[in-house]
């Protein structure tokens, strides 16, 4: 559907669907193991899901060639995941906050957007899209600082609060343990590409967008295993590098 609102052509939704099934008959073998295996085509299935996001990944970088289309499209995909979560009763309505900012406008702080936050990463934990987060970055120094650690709750306070509304940015990180796109986003970096499936960061993105906070991110993958050869890489962590600053 997301597709279609880009292309705006109703008439390619019969060929487009016909490249996503094309590629996902093709790149299965690139993606099957004895363990990875599906028997109905159902988006639960996680290797389904999988292969199927690149597929839809594939498809659209073939359909939309413009980056700036390509990120309309990738946002356009979080506003509907947070606008159908919150209509399902998955995540509460008005979690957001929207109070009175430090300038007087309309424009909602970081920290009241923190349970809205959780509650997102929570939803997909909890559907099983990954193993665990980590809002914040990993504060290997917390265990010996007085200081509570930047991370779920904590991640914001009020400094971050009047930078946001002085203008400056503000950087937040968020890894997502074993993604369920963790490998079609890796076959698609591999082959050179960086326009690749992710769910979690757009979907945040649109939540920041109702408190009128504008987030930008970039895509990493980490290995929490030093390996001297770097054809060695398993990665098994998505992290999200974000820069928030008011609209």
């Amino acid at each position: 559907r997301e597709l279609l609102s880009i292309t705006k052509k109703q008439n390619d939704a019969s060929s487009i669907q016909e490249s996503i099934e094309n590629i996902r008959t093709k790149s299965k073998a690139a993606f099957a193991s004895s363990q990875r295996v599906w028997n109905v085509e159902k988006v639960s299935d996680q290797y389904y899901f999988d292969v199927t996001s690149y597929a839809l990944w594939k498809t659209a970088a073939d359909t939309i060639p413009d980056y700036t289309q390509r990120d309309v499209f990738v946002r356009n995909i979080g506003r509907r995941i947070y606008k159908d979560a919150k209509s399902m009763g998955l995540i509460t309505k008005d979690a957001v906050t929207k109070g009175s900012s430090i300038d007087g406008g309309t424009y909602g702080s970081l920290t009241g957007t923190v349970p809205a936050v959780m509650e997102v990463l929570n939803l997909f934990n909890d559907t099983q899209f990954c193993s665990s987060f980590r809002l914040g970055a990993e504060d290997k120094d917390a265990a010996s600082s007085s200081l509570p650690p930047r991370t779920g709750y904590n991640v914001f306070d009020t400094y971050d609060d009047e930078d946001l509304m002085s203008g400056s940015s503000v950087n937040v990180l968020i890894s997502i343990f074993n993604p369920a796109t963790l490998g079609a986003s890796l076959q698609i970096t591999g082959e050179g590409s960086r326009f690749s499936p992710e769910f979690v960061g757009t979907t945040l993105a649109a939540l920041w967008e109702e408190a009128g906070i504008y987030a930008s991110y970039e895509t990493y993958f980490v290995d929490p295993v030093y390996r001297p050869n770097p054809k060695d890489f398993f990665p098994d962590e998505q992290l999200l590098q974000f820069t928030l600053t008011k609209k």
